[in-house]
């Protein structure tokens, strides 16, 4: 049974538990009541009447002695109130104005200081009798006195009549409110419900509105921390997969070029007769390009899923930095038949050695994906940086696309991308490692003419003095 039902049937039944234990106080309180007024005044009356009847004794002592006949009670009860029956020493009924089907038995109770009362219906009529002994001038009679209680009974009984309208209207405007209440209480449940079922379905920007500060707005309030809670929860859940699926595709996509190297070089020195020093020259960058990897897988892992920036940057000679990136790609750039040209104008510069690398890998990486034919590496000192640009005369870009080519996975040449098994995240992990060192990408593109990529860096001590 729904809590709607439960508050409903539950306040009803309390309502009219209610009414008729209090209808029914009432009426007997009140009937009681009218009782005992009666019973107080036919007591009275009885001992006016007992009086009277002393009076008449004495008044008629004579006569009465000689016979107590009928004539004379029937005279003495018209001067009396109410029904009155009267009966001798014996108890044996002298005169009586009772009904026939009137009982008697309270006069086997009835003593010299003792008045009974009782009550009795006779033919369909409430009485309160009173009965009591009366002895003058040797003469005992004992005396029933009969008041009509009928008005009261049936005061009772409209009073019980009245009460029964009364509790059906009562009940059914109580029922109306209790719903109306009922209604007002649970349908913030009933909202709370709903937006707990949106919330489980996945529409976890589900709140609640409050407008009330009792228990329910309390809970309305504690829902509402609850699924905000759980949408950042959520939320973390959902980055944390996507970081991990960053760094799996960033991982996966730093592995094409130095592996380019040590494949090419590996393959050199398997197919050819090569010098010892040409030997050890490709011996060393495989090993380099080997270590390179262990470190910048770790690297990554900081950069992509950790959102580490505080790498530690390095004073690095920018000239020793670029062959080393030229040697290293050597084997890709001879393979692909496009010339890389390095004009580098002597420096220092902090960099993170592996990142850097990545960023320069990407950036050339990208130059020859687009067809190119000629790669120029620049490096340039200005007052408080270096800048180091990598342009290319490649098929370009449209100037609309390089407000989004850093998005990741974002391709402008979607089909060429499938061709050479681009995902479109290079430039965006170039756009992190940018942000490591302090700087942003700065693009210039033009389709059909090529395409400039520069980055600014901060100088080394030496590079800054010239």
């Amino acid at each position: 049974m729904r809590l709607f039902a439960k508050f409903f049937l539950c306040a009803t039944a309390v309502i009219s538990v209610a009414l008729l234990l209090s209808g029914y106080l009432l009426i007997a309180f009140s009937h009681e009541s009218a009782v005992n007024r009666e019973v107080d005044r036919a007591l009275s009356q009885f001992q006016h009447d007992r009086f009277t009847v002393q009076a008449n004794i004495i008044a008629n002592a004579e006569s009465m002695q000689e016979g107590l006949g009928i004539s004379i009670f029937s005279s003495l009860s018209s001067e009396l109130s109410g029904l009155t029956a009267f009966f001798d020493l014996q108890k044996q009924l002298i005169y009586s104005q009772l009904p026939a089907q009137a009982d008697f038995a309270l006069l086997g109770y009835i003593s010299e200081n003792t008045h009974i009362v009782e009550f009795q219906e006779i033919a369909g009529v409430t009485y309160i009798l009173v009965g009591g002994m009366v002895t003058q001038s040797d003469i005992t009679l004992y005396i029933i006195a009969a008041t009509d209680i009928s008005a009261v009974v049936a005061q009772r009984q409209y009073m019980a009549q009245s009460f029964v309208r009364i509790y059906f209207i009562t009940l059914l405007l109580s029922m109306v409110m209790i719903l109306i209440l009922s209604t007002f209480i649970t349908r913030p449940i009933k909202k709370m419900n709903k937006a707990a079922a949106a919330i489980a379905q996945g529409r976890y920007n589900q709140r609640l509105r409050i407008l009330r500060g009792d228990e329910i707005g309390e809970l309305s309030g504690s829902f509402n921390l609850m699924a905000e809670a759980i949408e950042e929860k959520i939320y973390e859940l959902l980055e944390n997969a996507r970081q991990k699926e960053d760094f799996v595709a960033n991982f996966a996509h730093e592995l094409k070029t130095p592996l380019t190297s040590v494949i090419g070089y590996a393959d050199m020195i398997y197919q050819k007769n090569l010098p010892a020093s040409q030997v050890k020259d490709a011996a060393w960058y495989i090993l380099n390009e080997g270590l390179r990897l262990e470190s910048l897988s770790l690297k990554l892992m900081d950069l992509i899923v950790l959102n580490r920036q505080d790498f530690v940057l390095e004073e690095m000679d920018v000239n020793e930095l670029m062959q080393d990136i030229s040697g290293t790609l050597k084997p890709m750039l001879t393979d692909k038949e496009v010339t890389l040209i390095l004009k580098i104008q002597p420096a220092y510069i902090k960099v993170e050695y592996d990142l850097f690398k990545t960023l320069m890998f990407n950036l050339i990486d990208n130059a020859v994906k687009a067809g190119c034919k000629g790669i120029h590496i620049g490096g340039k000192k200005n007052k408080n940086y270096y800048s180091v640009s990598v342009s290319d005369d490649g098929s370009g870009m449209p100037e609309s696309e390089l407000a989004r080519i850093t998005e990741a996975f974002y391709t402008v040449d979607k089909s060429r991308s499938r061709r050479q098994h681009g995902a479109g995240i290079g430039l965006a992990l170039v756009a992190k490692i940018a942000e490591v060192h302090g700087s942003t990408l700065t693009f210039y593109s033009s389709e059909n003419v090529g395409t400039a990529v520069t980055v600014d860096l901060q100088c080394g001590g030496d590079g800054s003095n010239g």
